[in-house]
């Protein structure tokens, strides 16, 4: 059954509309999820950097104001006043982790813990920087490793300044970054995020994440990141990581007072983690929607397509009956008109050979609509599932003789050749013995009453695996294939020509085809106009 293109066009563009609806709306809502989730994620590093930003300079004032106290102490009372405040206690032994003090001329003078194996700083940085331009302000240096456990320490220091306000030394503290990246990562966005706090020369102070404690002393490549730093105290810049490979957002700001800045990267990897699960669900109920629009469509197409059959077997119907009615009608106008003769003796008394000839026709249209009936009840029967079919060893050859004797005197009438060319070999099928006559002797009676004079008939099997193929050809004046649809449907003879020429009820073929299917045997017709018809039954072996 085809759909009508305008009804399929129409299910087509509409699903085509709606799963494009769906689709669309799912890459819209994947999308808007995800710039949501990068605008939450943008905004915490951004919360995260100002926060830590501040943290870091309260740090960095704490150990200022400790340097600063020490450094006046020291200036006022000498190693002593300074040595002191010290075991007053006045600082985080957490955060400093020892102090130092050396003169004017760089020598160590006193440290508060530990052995310290560099006793001169006379030609470090910090000490020309105190010496020089750096009167007033906190020094952060360059981290270096411990003498004691060789751990990295940040150095931060102070000048040290006489009663007269002259250079008198340089007081130093050497704190843990640990305590630092502790706190840092408390709040890390994501698991390969990173909280980095650095120098303006690019040297790694700090770092929670990413490489963590390997990567304080090293210097940060040049990059976009570094680029935005030098023109702006605060931003957001996205950059892919030299160490790692990863693409990160960072949000950045300069600590307050102190020529450092703390950054807060957010791997793009973790923003996509975070909308993952939502992805999937979204890809679900777009699936879960694919899916019934598909089959919604699926369900209208086939009611449309039952529907149209349901016509169409209606149409069928309505075409049977109107066929019957004439079938019936024909004859028993004939037995009405001829009846009505014989009874009326309208021909005379003297016309007995008459009434005679109108007796048998009215004996032959009466045999006529007796056959119709039969068969007419027997495809009612078939059609039904009701007709009782006794599936047994059939001996086809014995059925096919059969047949072919009685089917000889129709066709010597006709000057008709027959010819049967079955294998010496031929075995039993399994079907119903009086269905397998019955259907040959159909087929056989329709070859002769369409071949013409002098054609010929052949009845030829032969074995195809487990199954038996009879065919019969003719020579008549086979069909159109229009002609062969209409041939299968009940009294749907193929045209107005072989109703005329012959004197069959147009049931055969629908009972030889409900037949074969009821024996689970299939029936097939190949005809050409003008070069006769070859019917093939394949029977169960």
């Amino acid at each position: 059954m085809v759909v009508p293109v305008t009804f399929r066009w129409g299910i087509f563009v509409s699903s085509l509309v709606a799963l494009l609806a769906v689709w669309g709306g799912h890459a819209q809502m994947s999308r808007a999820v995800y710039d949501r989730q990068l605008r939450e994620s943008v905004s915490s590093a951004e919360t995260a950097a100002r926060a830590f930003e501040r943290s870091t300079h309260r740090t960095l004032h704490e150990i200022d104001v400790t340097l600063h106290n020490l450094a006046l102490r020291y200036g006022e009372q000498g190693v002593q006043g300074a040595r002191r405040l010290i075991e007053q206690g006045l600082y985080d032994p957490n955060l400093i982790h020892h102090f130092a003090f050396f003169d004017s001329d760089g020598d160590l003078v006193f440290r508060n813990e530990g052995q310290d194996t560099v006793t001169c700083v006379a030609d470090q940085p910090f000490f020309a920087f105190h010496k020089g331009v750096g009167q007033s302000l906190m020094y952060a240096g360059q981290p270096f490793a411990g003498s004691t456990t060789g751990q990295p320490l940040l150095r931060f220091s102070r000048r040290i300044e006489s009663p007269d306000g002259g250079f008198a030394g340089v007081v130093v503290a050497n704190a843990d970054p640990d305590e630092l990246s502790d706190v840092y990562s408390q709040a890390l966005v994501g698991p390969r995020g990173s909280v980095i706090l650095a120098g303006l020369d690019r040297m790694v102070r700090v770092q929670a994440g990413g490489a963590g404690r390997q990567a304080i002393g090293t210097v940060m490549p040049e990059s976009p990141l570094w680029e935005a730093i030098g023109t702006a105290i605060t931003g957001v810049v996205w950059q892919t990581d030299a160490a790692d490979g990863r693409r990160r957002v960072y949000a950045y700001r300069t600590v307050q007072g102190y020529p450092l800045i703390v950054m807060v990267g957010v791997a793009l990897e973790d923003i996509q983690a975070a909308v993952s699960g939502l992805h999937r669900h979204l890809l679900i109920i777009a699936l879960l929607l694919t899916l019934s629009i598909l089959t919604v469509a699926g369900f209208l197409l086939a009611q449309h397509r039952n529907a149209r059959r349901l016509e169409e077997a209606l149409a069928v119907n309505r075409d049977f009956l109107a066929r019957v009615s004439h079938e019936l009608r024909t004859p028993l106008n004939a037995i009405l008109g001829f009846s009505e003769v014989i009874r009326d003796r309208l021909l005379g008394p003297r016309a007995d050979g008459r009434y005679a000839d109108y007796a048998a026709d009215i004996h032959e249209s009466g045999r006529h609509l007796l056959a119709l009936i039969d068969d007419i009840l027997d495809l009612s029967r078939l059609q039904a599932g009701r007709m009782t079919l006794q599936i047994e060893p059939v001996d086809l050859r014995s059925a096919v003789e059969w047949v072919m004797r009685i089917i000889a005197v129709q066709a010597e009438q006709k000057d008709i050749r027959l010819f049967c060319e079955l294998p010496a070999d031929l075995r039993t099928i399994r079907a119903d013995d009086r269905a397998v006559k019955q259907m040959l002797l159909n087929l056989l009676h329709n070859a002769v009453k369409f071949t013409p004079r002098g054609g010929s008939i052949r009845v030829a099997a032969e074995r195809q695996g487990g199954t038996c193929v009879l065919r019969i050809a003719d020579t008549g004046i086979g069909m159109t294939p229009e002609q062969l649809r209409q041939a299968v449907i009940p009294l749907g003879q193929a045209s107005a020509q072989t109703r005329q020429d012959g004197q069959g009820t147009g049931l055969g073929l629908s009972i030889v085809k409900s037949l074969m299917e009821a024996q689970g045997g299939r029936m097939h017709i190949d005809s050409r106009p003008g070069e006769g018809s070859q019917i093939t039954l394949e029977f169960v072996g």
